[in-house]
This record gives C-alpha cells, sequence and structure tokens, in this order.
C-alpha cells in the first residue's frame, strides 16, 4: 500500500501448487502513486507477471501472478487443518498492517490466534455473527472521504494538541475548506456508526 494511498486484495486462487494469482484495487495519486506502486512490484523477485487496469484517474486493478510462496504459503499455512474462510477483500493501510476479516467456529479462530507467530502482532476488531451486509471500515467510506481522512490523521489533525486544522487539510487535498469539513464530517459519522454497530467482545 505504500506505493498509493491504499489498496485491496479483492480476490485470489491458491489452487496451484506452484503459482498464487491474485487481484488488487490501488487507490493513490493518479500517476506517482502508480508508478511507485509498479515499481515496487519490479523488485519483487518471486512475482512472475502482472497486469494493470485502469478503473478511474485515481485507482487501478493490478492482476499479478507470483510465486506460490511468502504471503500465499503464510496463509496456506494459518488455514491448515482449519475450517475457516478469510473474507475477501483484505485491506492493507499504509503502515503495511492487514485489516481482513475471518468466518468459521469460534474455537477455531480462537485457536487461530493463539497459533500466531510471535512476530506477528494481531488486533481482534470485532468477534461475532457473521453478515455479509456489513461493510469493512475502509469499503464503508468513499474514495475522496478515505483520502481527507489520511491527509487528516498524517497531518496530525486527531492528535491532542491538535496539529493540522480543516484548511490544512483543504490545501493539500485540493478543495475548499467547507469541502473537507464535510468529507470530514462524513467520514466520521460512518466510522462512529460502525463501531457504535460492532459486537461486543468478552
Amino acid at each position: 500500500a505504500r506505493g498509493g494511498r491504499r489498496a485491496a486484495l479483492r480476490h485470489w486462487n491458491f489452487s496451484n501448487p506452484e503459482y498464487v494469482t491474485t487481484l488488487l484495487h490501488v487507490v493513490g495519486n493518479p500517476e506517482d502513486g502508480r508508478q511507485a506502486y509498479l515499481a515496487a512490484l519490479e523488485t519483487v523477485d518471486s512475482i512472475r507477471e502482472y497486469d494493470v487496469t485502469p478503473v478511474d484517474d485515481r485507482s487501478f486493478y493490478v492482476y499479478v501472478r507470483e510465486d506460490a510462496h511468502g504471503f500465499a504459503s503464510r496463509l496456506r499455512a494459518l488455514l491448515a487443518d482449519t475450517e475457516l474462510l478469510v473474507v475477501p477483500p483484505i485491506e492493507y493501510d499504509s503502515d503495511g498492517a492487514m485489516l481482513f476479516e475471518v468466518a468459521g467456529d469460534q474455537e477455531a479462530l480462537q485457536d487461530l490466534v493463539a497459533g500466531l507467530p510471535n512476530h506477528l502482532s494481531v488486533v481482534v476488531n470485532r468477534l461475532g455473527e457473521y453478515d455479509a451486509r456489513r461493510e469493512s471500515q475502509a469499503t464503508a467510506l468513499t474514495d475522496r472521504q478515505q483520502e481527507v481522512l489520511d491527509v487528516a490523521r498524517k497531518r496530525g489533525y486527531y492528535e491532542i494538541p491538535r496539529q493540522a486544522s480543516v484548511r490544512d487539510i483543504a490545501e493539500e487535498v485540493g478543495c475548499s475548506k467547507s469541502t473537507a469539513a464535510n468529507h470530514l464530517r462524513k467520514a466520521e459519522a460512518r466510522l462512529v456508526a460502525l463501531y457504535s454497530d460492532r459486537s461486543p467482545i468478552h
């Protein structure tokens, strides 16, 4: 996700023992973000081929065929001998952390978390019955809301004391102060609604 503002792994295929194919949706700066992301792909030795399809002026799809090791093999190992399902998309934030949902038996999920290697840090955001209609934190926001929210976090808008103003955010994203404030209010309201609606963790 570092080459673009954010990325989501939408689909994958692990059926071939030699290769894994994936489809990612990358949202970032129109040209710089795309070129940085593709340059990063070029440095990965395990990637055999990739193909880029533009979506709009701010996002694109990347189809990747990669040797079946690395992330694919780790995910396979974690899910071995379980009936757990990883529900697409897997979302990547700008720090490289992954956010995804797992469906299955609660005891199996607890065993999965308990059995993670020490070098992996995991945070359980929500436990409860699976609901396919429930939106994830990232996809619940529009691309523009996500962009404004990302800039606000980066500039320290949510720090105490506040390090940036709405005007600062508006100047960076190239919109009016009132538009930036409106995007922030809507994004914050959606995230608060998601937080209020989440199932309690016991």
